[in-house]
């Protein structure tokens, strides 16, 4: 008996070495597997993070190249290649293991800016130049991307310490709840409501008959106000809108001027110079716009944003149908506050979307709208409005008031009462803008 319990005993004993051994073994192999997992996670944040820092150098390099950029072509390709690396960058911060105070900034900023870009884009390839707010906040950009670089860059060094290394539970330590990292994104500014609208697509406005350039010089000269002996030839522009190109000369000083091939509408107008001494008042100005329009046969129009800058009075103006105001259709100027004579236009939105529209009937009242908006939004009045919408339009309420001290456009769908944009409208030197 005493010999069966010692062979049960040493039984026992090499049972549990064994099972220990196996233990030990499989531990190690899992531990090994871990620290292959870890260091193979380690080396696509890695690479993750470097393509993020790559791609935010450019985009520091281009808006860089931008401020100093000379001519339309130029500018347009360097913000192109903006929105698009920007895009790369959402993407890439959304694989990175941040806090949520820093990649729900960082991935905001980085997609607004590829909007608020390509909108720049779309609006030199139409043929306007950057405006003075336009420089200002693509430097606004510029420091929050740099910023933000030096915050990746800093997340990198820890990265690739060796010590870190050894403690995985570090390698990122901005995820481990250290916060903001903060940086200060601008906010983005446009010029009025939906100014930055569709620019893409079939022109529904481009109308008529085939013209000769000479027929094109006789319409730029009418649309710069002065004669066809003033007018000289210039580059001609292609893509979406095939136009005749001039330098024409007037009281103002010289005018580029744009003329579709299709029907002689006018495409743009820039002065050759944009500076001048403001001696006309802002509603002179505005008048005189008001007249351009009329005399150059754009039917009924309502101002719909102002702003001053470089001695011009820049106004944006919508189409109006039936009382409906058609904010898709719409039309910049800029009135020189020295002569009060137009002397700049941008009409590329209005040229691609301006139709007559049907089904402008409201299945709701503006009182019915209204009563989906929140009391604390103060309404100071209402009217019926066409917004872009994805690829599409909205027949919207829009109603204008203050919250808390600031002035607030908000947009009803007028046919289910859903929320369809709000805009916050600040004030800048320039004038007002909505954000």
């Amino acid at each position: 008996m005493q010999i069966l319990k010692m062979k049960r005993s040493w039984t026992l004993a090499v049972t549990f070495g064994v099972l220990f051994c196996l233990s030990l073994s499989v531990n190690a192999v899992q531990s090994a597997d871990n620290r292959e997992l870890k260091t193979q996670l380690s080396m696509e944040r890695q690479r993750d993070l470097t393509e993020v820092a790559r791609a935010m150098a450019d985009i520091e390099i281009n808006l860089q190249k931008l401020l100093i950029a000379s001519g339309a072509s130029q500018s347009a390709q360097l913000l192109g290649e903006t929105a698009l690396l920007a895009q790369h960058v959402e993407a890439g911060l959304s694989r990175l293991p941040l806090s949520v105070e820093t990649a729900v900034g960082a991935m905001k900023f980085a997609g607004q800016m590829g909007d608020y870009v390509m909108t720049l884009a779309q609006q030199v390839s139409g043929g306007s130049m950057l405006t003075t707010t336009d420089e200002t906040q693509i430097e606004g950009l510029l420091a929050a991307c740099q910023g933000l670089n030096t915050h990746l860059t800093d997340m990198g060094e820890r990265l690739y310490d060796e010590k870190s290394l050894e403690r995985t539970s570090s390698l990122w330590p901005d995820a481990q709840g250290q916060g903001d990292s903060g940086i200060d994104y601008p906010s983005l500014i446009y010029d009025g409501p939906f100014s930055d609208g569709r620019t893409g697509g079939a022109p529904k406005g481009l109308t008529g008959e085939r013209i000769t350039r000479e027929q094109a010089r006789m319409a730029a000269a009418r649309y710069a106000g002065t004669t066809a002996d003033q007018v000289t030839d210039a580059a001609d522009s292609g893509g979406q809108f095939e136009a005749f190109g001039f330098t024409a000369a007037t009281d103002s000083g010289n005018l580029y001027v744009q003329v579709t091939g299709q029907g002689g509408h006018l495409l743009w107008m820039m002065p050759e110079d944009a500076e001048y001494e403001p001696r006309i008042s802002r509603e002179d100005c505005l008048r005189a716009a008001e007249r351009y329009l009329s005399d150059m046969g754009f039917g009924e129009m309502e101002r719909c944003f102002v702003q001053e800058y470089d001695g011009m009075v820049v106004a944006n103006f919508a189409s109006v149908q039936d009382g409906v105001l058609l904010y898709p259709d719409q039309v910049k100027l800029q009135v020189s506050m020295a002569t009060g004579t137009v002397v700049g236009a941008e009409c590329s939105q209005y040229l691609t979307n301006h139709e007559s529209r049907e089904a402008l009937d409201p299945k709701l009242t503006g009182e019915q709208a209204q009563l989906t908006l929140s009391d604390r939004l103060d309404v100071r009045d209402l009217r019926l409005c066409v917004i872009p919408f994805g690829s599409g339009e909205r027949l919207c309420w829009e109603f204008r008031g203050t919250f808390a001290g600031e002035q607030y456009y908000v947009y009803v769908d007028a046919a289910t009462g859903e929320a369809a944009e709000i805009l916050r409208i600040a004030q800048t030197e320039e004038g007002e803008t909505a954000i």
